[in-house]
């Protein structure tokens, strides 16, 4: 241990050499004793405007998500949370956010049979943030609530995962009763007026009917008395 290592010609010439090395540069001589000052740091956000950055980022952060509303959006989750999507056996697994969320999810399912909507969205109906819809969502399947379907796509964006009720329980109860969650649209209603007969339905009934109640429709018109009959007055 105490023997003493040997030390090869050409480490000893090395180091012959950088002892006997020689300044060329007196600004870096003036650097390395100190007699030079250098200039302080600066942060990064006080660079000037024109300055490129110094990193190139590929994606932008991610952008925390605010309601615009947030007295809305509280009122929405209470509303939602305190309703009837989930029987009386489950409520108390889920805080009044969580069963908001669930809320949303079940109307979807019964609309739809399945629920593809992106955390975003469902989290944006709830009235809760993103993390509270992926927290309920990890907590209904560890229940076996729910069961969770992944679609990765591969060099792309992920798409929606599929969610599904496997509870019988929950399955018997929201198809029996009213959801709170109801999609938005509607179809649009043709007016058609049931008391003036025009030419166009008159039309319209003769091709739908057979030939011979469209001739005896036909004759039922061209029978009815007008009021001119009538001196202007009906009978």
């Amino acid at each position: 241990m105490n023997a003493r290592l040997a030390v090869s010609a050409e480490l000893a010439a090395s180091v012959q050499r950088m002892k006997s090395r020689t300044w060329r540069d007196a600004d870096a001589q003036a650097f390395e004793q100190g007699a030079a000052p250098t200039a302080p740091a600066r942060r990064s956000d006080a660079l000037p405007a024109t300055s490129a950055p110094l990193t190139a980022k590929r994606f932008l952060p991610r952008q925390r998500q605010r309601s615009p509303n947030r007295k809305a959006s509280r009122d929405r989750r209470r509303r939602l949370g305190g309703s009837s999507a989930l029987p009386d056996t489950m409520r108390h697994h889920y805080t009044e956010g969580q069963r908001a969320v669930l809320c949303i999810i079940a109307g979807e399912i019964k609309h739809h049979g399945v629920c593809d909507l992106p955390i975003d969205q469902i989290a944006a109906l709830a009235g809760v943030c993103r993390t509270t819809v992926q927290t309920t969502l990890h907590e209904a399947r560890r229940l076996g609530h729910v069961r969770i379907t992944e679609r990765p796509v591969q060099g792309r964006k992920h798409l929606s995962n599929l969610i599904e009720i496997v509870s019988p329980e929950w399955r018997t109860w929201f198809k029996r009763g009213t959801t709170a969650h109801r999609p938005i649209g509607s179809k649009s209603v043709k007016m058609v007026s049931t008391t003036k007969n025009t030419d166009q339905n008159n039309r319209r009934f003769a091709q739908a009917d057979s030939p011979e109640e469209a001739l005896r429709r036909e004759l039922w018109v061209a029978a009815k008395p007008s009021k001119s009959d009538f001196g202007g007055r009906r009978p």
